[in-house]
């Protein structure tokens, strides 16, 4: 008796389909990805000249708004449950945002929004609860939040930035910068620039930055390691600490004073030709560092 070859048994097909369902669920959500909360699409545009001023609002969620090299905006992303868009614009300016669809449901309406705009456009974006990701503006730029976190990134010309619990984070920028927090950390790298910066007790940190102006808060922490050189700076705090990490290959003139805290200075004596430091704490200590 010849023996048949046996057959591979097949599995039923709908347990194929479950098992590729069950991989789908299992996989870790991608990095960016929209919450769940999520129910409608957004794609809009608008030719626009490349001076043009953008204005968007969003309550709350997120917003990443990129600069192109061309003459238009477009906006892309999801809508929440309680949220429509609305906007409208012509060649000199262009107004979008996001607002309440039923005015009885109290909660902000949510959107996460990707906004491309001119590399040359006036931006202007407000938010209340929502992430912000800004880069590449090169003529003015403003930015007014109440919680969430503020990034910006490679900007040149004017830039404001205004939070009340929202951290700031600004990198590579150059021109005039205005940045005004009250509880949160300010944080700027690598800004070359003339700069006015001011909490209440969020702390503020300059890394690898040459600016010139003013730094004032109350109760925060200053923390920087340049000046810019030929320029003048001054750092004040009430209650705050001031830290100074100083090379002494290129020492700028120091000016410290505090009435209720320590001054620790050293002994080297700074250049003007490096610039002009004048650091003031009322109860806080005033300390120049020499880093390794």
């Amino acid at each position: 008796m010849i023996a048949m070859p046996r057959r591979r048994e097949r599995r039923p097909r709908r347990w194929l389909i479950v098992g590729a369902l069950l991989a789908v669920v299992h996989q870790p959500p991608a990095l960016g990805a929209q919450p769940a909360s999520a129910t409608s699409m957004a794609n809009r545009g608008w030719r626009v000249h490349g001076e043009a001023t953008v204005r968007v609002y969003l309550p709350a969620g997120r917003l990443t708004v990129e600069t192109w090299d061309r003459d238009s905006v477009h906006l892309a992303g999801t809508l929440g449950p309680n949220a429509m868009l609305f906007g409208n614009g012509a060649p000199p300016h262009v107004k979008v945002g996001v607002e309440a669809r039923s005015r009885v449901d109290s909660t902000l309406p949510q959107a996460w929004l990707v906004v491309q705009v001119p590399r040359r456009a006036r931006l202007w974006v407000k938010a209340i609860d929502a992430e912000l990701d800004l880069a590449g503006t090169q003529v003015e730029l403003e930015a007014y939040t109440v919680r969430g976190a503020i990034r910006v990134r490679d900007v040149r010309g004017s830039t404001t930035i205004e939070s009340i619990d929202a951290p700031v984070r600004l990198a590579d920028a150059s021109g005039d910068v205005r940045v005004r927090g009250s509880r949160a950390t300010v944080e700027c790298t690598r800004v070359h620039a003339l700069a006015t910066i001011s909490t209440v007790s969020g702390a503020v940190v300059l890394r690898s930055s040459q600016v010139e102006g003013r730094v004032e808060t109350v109760g925060g922490a200053i923390t920087l390691d340049a000046v810019r050189p030929g320029g003048s700076l001054s750092l004040q705090s009430h209650a705050g600490d001031i830290t100074l990490s100083l090379s002494t290959a290129a020492r700028p003139v120091l000016q410290l004073w505090s009435r209720g805290g320590a001054v620790r200075q050293g002994q080297q004596q700074g250049d003007v030709r490096y610039g002009t430091i004048e650091a003031r704490s009322f109860r806080g200590n005033v300390t120049v560092r020499t880093p390794y």
